[in-house]
Order: structure tokens, then C-alpha cells, then sequence
């Protein structure tokens, strides 16, 4: 009997095939009749092949038979009268294995026996989450008997990943299973406490261990092998390549409120390559399936899972058809399968990653060991290409992966394994997390000679929750709230561009690096560079290029290499706004946000310190030594300007001690409602940006095409006049919640089994929007879990109560202020409108020809020529100082705002449009920058500068030549009031140097006019200037003495030396006494005591501007989002209307309500 056969004797496969033949068990049958074989020696096409030469009959009476000539094996049993077998397509339903936990061995299911009745009952009761995984675990290839200790060191780490927490399943899918690993994960003289646990946890099986002696070798080299807590029957679906197929599992007591269409699950391990051969077997293996399901099981639940092994990165794809290795046929054909599933109508089918990813993203609330984000602090997940997101075999972090690609081989990482859920109304997608990650202790002697992980890929596991007819609405609640699971209700459809360049793959990318929108790779390697500066310089570490790199990727790796007190809470140096999420441009700046446990004084005096110490010291180039421009203190705290490489930095800082100990993973484990979020509203606003940019790019389902589309949406809003929250148009939070929106939808809604192209996205966005009700509807996430339990709830009014102020509402994922539209007025939204619709149309009806001429436009010529009239602010400076001058232009851009609300409140007749930039003379442009120039390198002499902001006004159609009269007299009104104001301002307005008037105009004496395309004026940051003395988030009090010891040259209070002003010199001294009650203290007593009459006490306050001031205690604001509010520290005194009597008074520490002081 031929088992099986190979030509070379000494091969690792010849040698796994005869241990294979080993473990056969012993086999007896009685012959009934002996086939005699012989080898075709003719010339013909069948040469060499065996042929039936004749049979032999071994019954009572012994026969032979023999054909004139060989004959095929076809022929032969046609031609056999006895032979009464058929070709099957699907083999007979197998027998499923289970663990007799009381015998210590694997038995075959039999459902007729009684004694397993009871048993089977009390496991039929339908589960209301199940959980799935899958895994690729790597066959050995390599045959020795050298190498058996190192086989099963890699054998021990995949079963220790097996048992982690993020891995364990309801059921388990393996794909690469040899012989010797199945026998090592499942034989019962395994005795180890981990394979006894699996067997615990898994006691069903498909295919037992090999090694008992009952049981058969597996019937591949590599094999699928399915392991479940729940009891199944499974048959095998051959595919037209050798060895290759589908495990078909039905679960019985998994099933909705129809007992009789349970849960089928098919288990699949596709052709492996990128060949145009193998992309059409891939093509052919899925119809199988898809074609076996839809036939057998069409009202059935559907999980499809396993290594898929078709090519996700873009960036390969479009390498191997440059390299002639695919055509473009075979491009569409990939194409084609990855969007089968969808394009089924009515399957519902969706990709568990897509779901999961989009609401909660990956690995939510997972364990810190058992996730590996795709990004590091400074962006590294900039530089992967659609459809690397979410890979599972990575050869670029996985040392295995690496090892098996080798040199020149795909490097790229790749999507391969999958699982694909068609829910029926009976599975719901929810939480989604890959694992593997954890790694070989190579110190104990843990380690294998292929690398640090125990396979080449990651597994993935999705949860569940399952829907039946027993599940009441408490369970279904709280299963749904486990779980994560979500539905999306949607009218956002895909449309793609008119065809021709528009709809090509690519030509939006091609377009934007040809309008040099994209930044090169050098400009993101320099401001990472410039980042790491920063960070090195702020923390006090040595400069990145004197220190090796981290190989970290997530934010943790924060901590100053100095700090002597390690039980201290870190201090957090992260990038955040455009450059953290990958969408930045090379004029961009670089927001930073620092995060500590100290007030912000402290950290702006030390920061201050060690930027001054770096800019002359030789450890920094030149190039890399910081230069501070100006420190800005307003009523939503501190920001420091500075620049670095010539790069623009604006450093924030977060005093929150919990959340820098617990960073970045607090970010993911605590939802909203967490009470670690029970901050002051003042220390939320400044970690929003940070929360908001996590969750950002854990749900987008391909962060590439959302950047690309993100780019290519900012710098048509530019292009626009569009592009400026100030004015109430777009900015990046609004675009980045409109495009995720509309991406979600798009995945979501199409099935979610493959991605959306962006120049798909794009025009999606533009068609979504230039339909979209304003006044009615808000702009959301609504598969952000938060915001569907609030729409579930009470609907639309849950999720956000608007008010009728706000004619625009783009709510943002974490408070304060969800609304980041609360600055859009009645005309910006009419302006963002019409240039919706503008940009509709030209994609779609194909108004423009390529992407580069729909990206250029001419949005300013056509506003300097679309309306007759127009409101000119004209500015002027001639000063010294350039940071000055800058302050008092952007200063004055500001105040316009204020100009706008004044012309709609005065004249709502009126359509006004502010386009959201300079404008300049192009006569004296040039000469101006040249002067710029010239200053900014001898580095003295005066500025002059002289620009314009232009308002178009139009009037309502239905405003009436009276009305408009009037409206043009309260025009008037308006500017004359905004120039007043203006120029009263002391601070910021100079007569000496600085010069404004507003007018109207009309079109034809505009004059010759550009946009002015220079950069903001920098100068040096001069100690005082923009700064208050203290600052509105410190605390009262405040412990530093740790802090001295992180930095010995860290500031001190100086005592005796320090020359006073006279006022202060002349003041009595007094002596220290008892400790004064705080202002707050004393404001609560005064308003919350019975025995008191709050409305006869007011609060007497320094104004930064016009001294001491007093307001009505009752009138007092205490909440920092309110416009009015005055931090505390800002208090003098309180007094008693009644009499004048000062009840408490900081100077003269007088407390004549607590009795404390003095």
C-alpha cells in the first residue's frame, strides 16, 4: 500500500511524511480485489502516468482480469461493474472530538449516548457573547532531530499566548498545524499545568492529538484545526488545489430564535502568493465558500475566519505591477474578492475589524501586554500605506515575520488574517483585539531560534453578543454593553467621481504631491528630529543624536533619565493636532502638550530654563538650539511659542498627576463616564485634544486614506477661503469629525470587508455635506458608543441638547464644549453650503477634469470679483519689534469676529462673507517681503507693513431697497463702532507705530489686490511680554521639593537680595502667623451660612487692566467654562455693603469671618 511518496529521500519533507506514517494506528480489512498498477511508457501525452494494466479478484474464487491496454483510472472504474462508489464534492460529516476529563483521553462525540445527555443539555443553552479567534501558528519547515528542544520552546510561547487573556476564546481557529504541535498542545501526557488548562477550556476539538494511539495523523502537512467550548460537527469543503479547503463547523446550541439555522462557521487557509495564478485560485476559493454557504445555509449566521492571505497594502500591490509580477487585470481581480462579500445583495456580511475598530477601536480596555498599537508618539503610523492598518503579519515588528520574508522580500505589513461575520439579526460585532504579542524571556533560556514571538503573524479574536428568542431586555442590555456591539442605521452612500482621471486610483495622491500639499519624507524626518529635540531639552536628557532611540511604540517612554525619585509621576512630553494624527503640511506647526503633576508655574519656569540652557549650549547644533518667541497667557491657560529646526512649536502644559502615571493606556481604558475624568473643566479642555486624537486614530477604519482624504479636504477649504474656525468655517477637529463620520458610514454601511479609496471618500464627503440639513441635524460619530447609548436612549436630544444660538453643531468625542462649530453664524454656514454643493458638483458631474485643477481653484479671484460692495479693514505697522507687530495683526484678526456678529445683529438683510486672510497691494508685495527680509538677517530696523481683510457683501433677495438703505446706515454704524474699539485699546493698539480704519468700498476701487502668502512674523521672546504673574490653573499650594531634586538648577525663591519697589519697601512687615483661610474658603462661608446675608457682601478683585474692581457676591462666577470667570487667586478682599467693613482681606491677613491670620 503507497501511503505517500517524494522524491528526495533527504528533505525535511520526505522526513515529516514518515513520521506521519508512524503515527497511523493499526489498520485491518479483508481484500476483496488487488488493482495491478503499470506506468504509461508511451509517447503520448500520458506518458509516464500510472495506468490500471489489470485486477485480480480474491473472492472464493481467485480471477484475474486484464486489459488489452492501460487504462486511466476513470475508465477503469466505469468499467468495473462492482465498483459502486461516487465522487463526492463534500466529504461525510466527520466525527468531533471531545476530552473525558474522568478517562484523561480524547473519545469521539456520540451523540446517542444516554450518559451524555444531561451533560449536553446544560451546555445547549445559547451563550449571549461569544468570542472567536483565530491564529496562524507557524509550521516548522525545517526538519531535525537537533532541533526538537527548540521546536517546542516556540511551541510552549504559543500556548502561553494562547492562555493570555486577550486570546482566550469561545471558539478557537488554528491554521498551520502540524502533527507534532497538535500532539504537543493537546496530549494528555502533556502534563503541564497550561495544556491541561487548554484542555480544560477547549474540549471539543475537530481533530484529536496524533500521538494517541486511537487517533490518525492529521490528513496535511498543514492543516486547520477548529478547538471550542461548544459542542460542533464539521465537514470538509475541498477547494480544486491539492490539500487545500475549508472546514465547514455547524454550532447547534449557538442559533437565534430559530434552533434549526444555528451558527455555521467556516474555517479557511488560502493559497498563499501574489501571482496572477494564485490571486485567481484565491478568487476561486472564496466563490467556494461563498457559493457553499449561500447554497446550504441561506438563512443561517455565517463566521468566515482565518488566514485569508490576500494582499492588503497598497503600497505592495501597486510594487508588484510596477515589477510586472501582476498585471492589472489581476490588480482588479484582488480588488474584486476583497469587495465579493459586500457586492452580494442582501448577505450582510461584515469584517470584524471594520466593526470594532470604528467604534471602539482596537484592543479597547484590553491588557497593557496584550496590545500592540500600530503607532508611537511621534506619528511612526505615518509611514503606513492604505490597507497596513490592523496588520497581522508585520515584518517590520515581528523578528519571525522578518526571518521567514527574508532579504528583498515583502516587507510591508499586511492584513491577512480576518474574520468576516453575517449576523442575521443574530450576531453582533463587537469588540475587536489582536494577540500574540507576548514575547520569549530569552534570560530563562525561553527562546527559539526563529525569534523573539511564537509565530509570523498576530491572531485576531472578535466578541459577540448573540441575540436570541429567550434574551430579555435587561440581558440583551448589559450583553450589549459587554461586548461593544453596534449597528449603524445610515443614508451616507458611496459615490465616487465622475470617471476618467478623477476615479483612478492614485491620481489624488499624484495631485497633491504635485501641488506640494504633501509633505516629503525629509520634512516629517526633520520635525520628528525637532520633536525629540524638544523633548530631550524639556525633560533634561541627553540629545537624541548623543542617546539611542526608543524602540517603544507608544508614549511612555517619557521620563527624565535624571529623576532620582522613580515613585514620582512622570512628566508627559506629546505631540498632538496635525503632525500627532499625520495630516500636517510643511508650513504646519507643531502643538505640543506636557502633561505632569505640578502647578504651571512651575513647569513654564523650569521649561524656560532648560530651553535658555540649550540655546547656547554645544551639546545642539545650531540648527537644533531652541529660540523662545513669546509666552501667551490667556483665560484658557499658558502656551509657550517657540521655535526649533525653523520649525514653529506652541508647548502647552496639563497639570494632572493620575493622568501622566496611567499614560497613554488611560487613554483607551477609561471611557467618558470613568470618574479618573473628574477633572477640572480647565485641565479636560487641555487633555481634549489628546483624547480626541487617541480615539481618532484608533476607529478610522484606514488611517492612510483618511489622512490622504484629509489633506485633500483642508487644502480645498484653504484654496476656498473656507478654511478658519475663528470665522466659523472648517477647521481640523471639524473636518477630522466630518470625514470619520462619513468613512465609518462608508465601511460600515458597504458591508465593511474592504476599504474605501479615497478618491471615493472624498467625493462621499463632498456629496454627504452639500445635502446636509444644518438647522435640523448635527455632525457626530454615531458609532461611538457613548453617543448611540445616549441616541438609544432619548434620541437625537440626548446625544447633545442644541440651543438656539448655535446654527451649526460638529460635535467632538469628549467634553468640554462638544461643539466645535459654536463660532458658525448664519452666513458661514450659508458659505460652507453653497461651497459644498460647488464642490458636488464638480466631481460629480465632472465639471473639472483632474484632481489638480479641482484642488488648485481660484477661490480668492473670485471673491475679490463676486460682489459689488465690500468692507475693508485696512492695518498698518511700522514698529521695532516684529513679535509686537504680529501680536497686534493677529490681535486685530481676532477683534473681526466681533465685527462679523455686529453686521448680522445690525443687518441681517445682509450676507456677509469674510475671506479668512490678508490681502495686499501686488505692487508693493514684493518690496515688502523684501524688506522683511532684509530686517529679519541684519536683525534691527523698523517693519512696515501694510495689508487688508475684505468682507463681500451681498443683500438678501428678499430684503426689500428701504431695509437695504437702513442696513447700509447700520453698516456704517458697525464700523465706526468696531474702529473705536479698536483704537481705544491700549494694550495692543499703538498710535506711534499701528494704524486701522474700516470703510466701505466698492468693487471697481479695490485696486489691484493678492493674498498675502508670507509667513507670521517671529521674534525674540522678551521676559514679561504677554505673561501674567501668575496663572489661572495653579494651585494654592503646592510641594516642589521633589522637583529641586530633579533639577539642581531648577528655580528657587531668592531671599534678602531682591531689590523691592518702594510701595512694597514701605509696607510694615509682619510677622508669620497662623495660616489665612483661602478666598475660596471664605466665599463658600459667605454664601452657604444661614447666618449670613450673601447679598450684602461683595467681592473686591484686581482687573489686569483697570486695578482693583468689586462685584456682587451673588454675581460671582466659580465655573472656568463660564465667559465671566475670574480665577480666585485674583481676590483682595471681601466686604460688607451694609457698613463697609472688609470681612477678609489678603494683604493685611484680616479674616473676620474664620478668625484665621492674623
Amino acid at each position: 500500500m503507497t501511503i505517500a511518496q517524494f522524491e528526495d529521500s533527504r528533505s525535511s519533507a520526505h522526513k515529516f511524511l514518515v513520521e506521519k506514517v508512524g503515527l497511523l494506528p493499526t489498520v485491518e480489512w479483508e481484500v476483496e480485489r488487488v488493482w495491478v498498477l503499470v506506468r504509461d511508457q508511451s509517447d503520448g501525452p500520458g506518458k509516464g502516468k500510472m495506468k490500471v494494466w489489470g485486477t485480480i479478484n480474491l473472492g472464493e474464487e481467485v480471477r484475474c482480469s486484464i486489459h488489452e491496454s492501460p487504462v486511466d483510472w476513470e475508465e477503469a472504474l466505469t468499467m468495473d461493474a462492482g465498483w459502486e462508489g461516487e465522487e463526492k464534492d463534500v466529504e461525510e460529516m466527520q466525527r468531533t472530538w471531545r476530552f473525558d476529563e474522568e478517562r484523561g483521553v480524547w473519545v469521539r462525540v456520540d451523540a446517542g449516548k444516554e450518559e451524555e445527555e444531561e451533560e449536553r443539555e446544560e451546555e445547549a443553552k445559547t451563550p449571549e457573547l461569544l468570542s472567536i479567534a483565530s491564529w496562524n501558528v507557524l509550521a516548522d519547515f525545517e526538519h531535525s532531530s537537533s532541533s526538537t528542544t527548540d521546536q517546542e520552546a516556540r511551541y510552549r510561547l504559543i500556548l502561553r499566548n494562547l492562555l493570555s487573556p486577550s486570546a482566550k476564546a469561545d471558539i478557537l481557529l488554528l491554521q498551520e498545524v502540524t502533527d507534532s504541535f497538535l500532539s504537543f498542545l493537546l496530549s494528555p501526557s502533556n502534563t503541564s499545568p497550561e495544556s491541561q488548562a487548554l484542555r480544560h477550556l477547549y474540549p471539543y476539538v475537530s481533530h484529536p492529538p496524533p500521538s494517541q494511539p486511537d487517533a490518525s495523523p492529521l490528513p496535511n502537512f498543514l492543516n486547520q484545526v477548529i478547538l471550542s467550548k461548544h459542542p460542533f460537527s464539521w465537514s470538509w469543503l475541498p477547494f480544486a488545489r491539492k490539500h487545500k479547503g475549508s472546514v465547514i463547523a455547524r454550532f447547534p446550541n449557538i442559533h437565534g430564535s430559530n434552533p434549526d439555522q444555528p451558527l455555521v462557521l467556516a474555517a479557511v487557509h488560502l493559497s498563499h502568493g501574489l501571482t496572477d495564478m494564485t490571486l485567481a485560485a484565491k478568487k476561486g476559493e472564496v466563490q467556494r465558500v461563498l457559493g457553499y454557504l449561500k447554497e446550504k445555509f441561506p438563512q443561517n449566521p455565517w463566521v468566515v475566519a482565518g488566514d485569508f492571505n490576500l494582499t492588503s497594502s497598497s503600497w505592495t500591490v501597486e510594487q508588484a505591477v510596477k515589477a510586472g509580477k501582476i498585471s492589472r487585470e489581476t490588480m482588479a481581480t484582488l480588488n474584486s474578492v476583497e469587495r465579493m462579500w459586500k457586492e452580494e445583495e442582501g448577505l450582510g456580511v461584515e469584517d470584524a475589524w471594520v466593526v470594532g475598530r470604528a467604534a471602539l477601536g482596537e484592543g479597547w480596555a484590553q491588557e497593557v501586554d496584550d496590545i500592540m498599537d500600530d503607532m508611537d508618539e511621534e506619528g511612526e503610523d505615518n509611514r503606513l500605506f492604505s490597507g497596513e492598518q490592523g496588520a497581522t503579519y508585520d515584518p517590520t515588528r515581528n523578528d519571525v515575520a522578518a526571518k521567514v520574508v527574508g532579504s528583498g522580500g515583502n516587507m510591508r505589513p499586511q492584513r491577512y488574517d480576518r474574520i468576516l461575520v453575517r449576523g442575521q439579526q443574530v450576531l453582533r460585532i463587537g469588540r475587536f483585539n489582536r494577540f500574540g504579542f507576548l514575547k520569549s524571556n530569552q534570560e530563562k533560556g525561553e527562546g527559539h531560534e526563529m525569534g523573539q514571538y511564537g509565530s509570523d503573524h498576530w491572531g485576531v479574536r472578535c466578541l459577540l453578543k448573540v441575540v436570541h428568542q429567550e434574551t430579555t431586555e435587561q440581558t440583551e442590555k448589559t450583553a450589549e454593553e459587554k461586548s461593544g456591539a453596534t449597528t449603524l442605521e445610515t443614508s451616507i452612500k458611496l459615490v465616487s467621481p465622475l470617471g476618467g482621471p478623477l476615479s483612478e486610483p492614485g491620481s489624488l495622491k499624484e495631485a497633491m504631491a504635485e501641488l506640494n500639499i504633501l509633505p516629503s519624507q525629509e520634512e516629517t524626518d526633520k520635525r520628528k528630529a525637532a520633536f525629540q529635540a524638544l523633548k530631550a531639552i524639556l525633560l533634561d536628557t541627553p540629545p537624541p543624536s548623543q542617546s539611542p532611540q526608543p524602540s517603544t511604540t507608544d508614549l511612555t517612554t517619557t521620563t527624565s533619565e535624571t529623576q532620582p525619585r522613580t515613585d514620582q509621576p512622570p512628566l508627559i512630553i506629546t505631540p498632538v493636532g496635525s503632525f500627532a494624527l499625520g495630516v500636517h503640511t510643511s508650513s504646519s506647526d507643531i502643538d505640543v502638550l506636557a502633561i505632569g503633576p505640578f502647578s504651571t508655574t512651575t513647569f513654564f519656569s523650569l521649561a524656560i530654563q532648560r530651553l535658555r540652557r540649550a540655546s547656547s549650549s554645544p551639546l545642539y547644533s545650531q540648527e537644533y538650539q531652541p529660540k523662545i518667541l513669546r509666552r501667551i497667557s490667556s483665560s484658557t491657560g499658558t502656551m509657550l511659542e517657540l521655535s526649533l529646526c525653523q520649525i514653529k512649536f506652541d508647548l502647552q502644559y496639563c497639570p494632572a498627576a493620575h493622568i501622566a502615571s496611567h499614560w497613554p493606556r488611560i487613554l483607551s481604558t477609561a471611557p467618558p463616564g470613568n470618574a479618573v475624568w473628574s477633572l477640572p473643566a480647565l485641565t479636560l479642555t487641555k487633555l481634549k485634544a489628546a483624547r480626541d486624537l487617541d480615539y481618532l486614530r484608533r476607529t478610522v477604519p484606514d488611517l492612510a486614506v483618511f489622512r490622504q482624504a484629509h489633506r485633500a479636504v483642508r487644502s480645498w477649504a484653504k484654496g476656498r477661503g473656507v478654511y478658519a474656525q475663528r470665522f466659523g468655517y472648517l477647521g481640523g477637529i471639524q473636518i477630522s469629525v466630518m470625514l470619520a463620520r462619513v468613512h465609518k458610514a462608508l465601511a460600515l454601511g458597504a458591508g465593511g470587508v474592504s476599504g474605501v479609496g479615497v478618491e471615493e471618500l472624498v467625493t462621499s464627503f463632498f456629496e454627504e455635506y452639500a445635502q446636509f440639513d444644518w438647522e435640523k441635524e448635527m455632525v457626530y460619530d454615531e458609532v461611538c458608543p457613548w453617543f448611540r447609548q445616549k441616541r438609544e436612549k432619548g434620541g437625537e436630544k440626548e446625544v447633545y441638547r442644541r440651543t438656539g444660538r448655535e446654527v451649526m453643531v460638529v460635535l467632538g468625542w469628549f467634553g468640554p464644549g462638544l461643539n466645535t462649530s459654536g463660532q458658525a453664524s448664519v452666513w458661514s454656514v450659508r458659505t460652507l453650503k453653497e461651497e459644498f454643493k460647488r464642490a458636488r458638483d464638480l466631481l460629480v458631474k465632472g465639471e473639472v477634469k483632474s484632481w489638480k485643477e479641482f484642488l488648485k481653484g481660484s477661490g480668492a479671484e473670485e471673491f475679490l470679483t463676486g460682489y459689488k460692495s465690500y468692507v475693508k479693514v485696512d492695518v498698518q505697522y511700522w514698529g521695532l519689534s516684529s513679535s509686537k507687530g504680529a501680536q497686534f495683526v493677529g490681535w486685530l484678526e481676532s477683534r473681526c469676529v466681533m465685527l462679523l456678529v455686529d453686521l448680522h445683529r445690525r443687518a441681517p438683510g445682509v450676507y456677509v462673507r469674510m475671506w479668512p486672510g490678508r490681502f495686499v497691494e501686488a505692487d508693493t508685495a514684493s518690496q515688502q517681503a523684501e524688506n522683511d527680509e532684509q530686517t529679519a538677517t541684519e536683525g534691527s530696523g523698523p517693519r512696515d507693513y501694510q495689508a487688508s481683510y475684505l468682507l463681500g457683501l451681498d443683500a438678501d433677495t428678499t430684503t426689500s431697497k428701504e431695509d437695504l438703505k437702513l442696513a447700509l446706515g447700520a453698516i456704517q454704524t458697525a464700523l465706526q463702532r468696531f474702529e473705536e474699539a479698536i483704537r481705544s485699546d491700549e494694550k495692543y493698539f499703538d498710535t506711534s507705530n499701528s494704524w486701522m480704519s474700516a470703510s466701505m468700498v466698492k468693487r471697481s476701487e479695490l485696486g489691484n489686490l493678492q493674498l498675502d502668502t508670507r509667513n507670521d512674523w517671529v521674534g525674540e521672546y522678551t521676559p514679561g511680554e504677554d505673561e501674567s504673574d501668575s496663572d489661572p490653573e495653579d494651585d494654592d499650594e503646592e510641594d516642589v521639593s521633589w522637583l529641586e531634586d530633579l533639577d539642581e538648577t531648577a528655580p528657587k525663591k531668592k531671599k534678602g537680595k531682591n531689590k523691592k519697589p518702594i510701595e512694597e519697601t514701605q509696607q510694615p512687615r509682619l510677622e508669620p502667623g497662623p495660616k489665612l483661610r483661602s478666598a475660596g474658603d471664605v466665599m463658600n462661608r459667605l454664601r452657604w451660612d444661614s447666618a449670613i446675608d450673601s447679598s450684602d457682601h461683595v467681592v473686591g478683585y484686581e482687573d489686569r487692566f483697570l486695578g482693583v474692581k468689586e462685584r456682587a457676591l451673588d454675581m460671582w462666577k466659580t465655573e472656568q467654562t463660564d465667559e465671566e470667570f475670574i480665577p480666585q487667586h485674583r481676590i483682595v478682599y471681601f466686604k460688607r455693603r451694609s457698613d463697609g467693613q472688609v470681612v477678609w482681606d489678603r494683604k493685611t491677613k484680616k479674616d473676620e469671618v474664620f478668625g484665621s491670620g492674623l
